[in-house]
């Protein structure tokens, strides 16, 4: 068996690969994509020493929840490509390509991550300059022809399919987030029953709106991470009424019945079987007609 370590290096034309998973109501972070994909590299004894987003970090969820910072803490390097039209990232990813391909002899093998039939020049000049390229294309929306031109073709769907034996990144961020609404939660309790003060109710939408930048976490896979907590029972939704109107809360479980007991929330109002769903489903769509 061969153990030599092989260098590749990725470019991904985020963009397009962002957008087409967001007409799905899918999203990479959700997805485990940057887990996944250095797994893979692993196991065919391949060694990232280069992976570049390019993308319009301006598309609003993107930008509210600081998403570059959250791929640069994935070790991505990320290039903004701006509002300069649909094929400045196509371009930067070729001129990126051609200069590593010609002044880095290290690098073995090139990923390209694109839908985009325009690629199809720079795979195969990749291929004439006699170093390994494999193109890696998400969902069904790419030409079948071009498929033909790399040494390699994968899907998203190959990578995904990976097992990971530890927790994915997002699943830590959720942990950390149900620590801070918990924290969150005690304080507030223990100032109401013990200095009297006012009781603040942790409202799902305002919550997670304020949230998205702190986090740098998208509204919608924020969205996620409460379903799977309150699918785990970490978390309750209870009613509660303002002025004339009634809202929805978060509530950590293990505070439930703290808050009932002093008489702060009503057990009648406890809500089950909450549809975390629709509410996903909006924030997809919100996003990707914009």
């Amino acid at each position: 068996m061969d153990n030599k370590l092989y260098n590749v290096a990725i470019y991904i034309d985020y963009e397009n690969v962002y957008k087409t998973l967001l007409s799905q109501n899918k999203n990479l972070l959700r997805l485990g994509f940057f887990e996944k994909i250095q797994k893979w590299c692993k196991g065919k004894n391949l060694r990232i020493v280069k992976i570049i987003a390019y993308c319009n970090f301006d598309n609003k969820d993107l930008m509210e929840s600081r998403h570059q910072t959250r791929l640069q803490e994935y070790g991505v390097n990320t290039v903004h490509t701006s509002n300069r039209g649909k094929n400045y990232a196509d371009i930067q990813i070729t001129i990126d390509a051609l200069n590593d391909m010609y002044i880095n002899e290290n690098i073995d093998e090139f990923i390209i991550m694109s839908n985009d039939k325009d690629m199809s020049p720079l795979l195969n000049t990749i291929k004439l300059n006699k170093r390994k390229v494999t193109l890696l294309t998400v969902g069904q929306s790419y030409d079948f022809a071009m498929c033909n031109v790399p040494d390699e073709h994968i899907t998203l769907d190959d990578i995904l399919s990976i097992e990971m034996d530890g927790d994915l990144y997002i699943q830590r961020v959720e942990d950390n987030l149900l620590e801070n609404i918990e924290n969150y939660a005690k304080s507030n309790l223990d100032a109401t029953i013990k200095k009297n003060t006012a009781f603040k109710h942790i409202e799902i939408k305002y919550y997670v709106e304020n949230q998205d930048t702190y986090s740098s976490i998208m509204e919608y896979e924020l969205y996620n991470m409460l379903k799977n907590l309150y699918e785990k029972k970490a978390i309750s939704i209870y009613r509660y009424i303002y002025g004339n109107s009634t809202f929805l809360a978060i509530m950590p479980t293990a505070y439930v019945d703290k808050a009932i007991n002093n008489n702060l929330i009503s057990r009648k109002d406890i809500v089950e079987n909450y549809d975390f769903d629709s509410l996903i489903k909006r924030s997809y769509e919100y996003y990707a007609n914009l």
